[in-house]
């Protein structure tokens, strides 16, 4: 979905100021007739957190701040707009969007996930966090992909409807589809109490893992992952998935 809200982006530079650009992993760079030209390149990876050793490891009396947390719901998902945008301000793709785009991505973007387009949403597992008199400051939301190799592309989109029932039979595998806090309250382990009470959510329902995707360029939410103890896997593409995928092929041909 963010791949749908990445702009190439074209500044008026001379050439002395344009080899001064900070570069991001996300973007290619190239100069033309005295304009920048920054080229999304999207390059997505993902990464598992074991849940019982998340769980075991996560202090029991957090206090973030003034927030507190409930279950999310359905009539959540508009005024969280809002949030989407503020929390996404800065950071890539959203933060290349004008303020008019920025809102119809975050529109689309969480109707999306609210519709089923990102999987089957697990609201069980899905909060949002509160501070005074109920403003809504973050959200974590949790969707279900299909089962399968976490290192395969197959495994991130259902290619067959999913069956009605797959969250109750726990089917599948959990994905941290976004997760999202307004500025003001980032920086306070609001995210990390988010994540903590989806994580015991589906430890409860019976999950044993939680997947989640970041976009290279992204070192906020890279970091953010590694902290808080995410596996990176094997990416789809890498030569060495490659050949693995090319063996067992052989074999399953023999």
């Amino acid at each position: 979905m963010c791949d749908d809200w990445m702009p190439t982006l074209q500044l008026p530079l001379p050439w002395e100021q344009y080899l001064q650009l900070p570069r991001n992993a996300g973007y290619r760079y190239e100069y033309l007739q005295g304009m920048a030209h920054l080229t999304p390149r999207p390059r997505h990876y993902h990464a598992l957190l074991n849940l019982h050793a998340y769980c075991s490891a996560a202090a029991a009396d957090e206090k973030p701040g003034e927030a507190v947390f409930r279950h999310m719901r359905e009539d959540d998902f508009r005024p969280l707009e809002t949030v989407f945008q503020a929390a996404f301000h800065r950071i890539q793709p959203f933060g290349s969007l004008d303020d008019a785009m920025r809102r119809e991505a975050a529109h689309q973007s969480l109707q999306r996930t609210q519709t089923g387009g990102d999987g089957p949403w697990i609201q069980d597992a899905s909060f949002v966090a509160l501070r005074q008199q109920d403003e809504r400051c973050g959200a974590i939301l949790i969707t279900l992909l299909p089962p399968g190799d976490p290192a395969d592309w197959e495994s991130y989109y259902w290619s067959t409807a999913p069956p009605a029932d797959c969250i109750a039979r726990r089917q599948g595998r959990p994905h941290l589809t976004w997760i999202f806090v307004d500025p003001a309250n980032a920086g306070h382990s609001v995210g990390t109490a988010l994540l903590t009470a989806a994580a015991r959510s589906l430890l409860a329902m019976g999950y044993r893992e939680l997947a989640t995707t970041f976009m290279l360029g992204n070192e906020s939410s890279m970091l953010w992952h590694w902290r808080n103890g995410f596996q990176l896997l094997t990416h789809p593409s890498s030569p060495r998935r490659v050949r693995q995928r090319v063996r067992q092929e052989e074999h399953e041909s023999d």
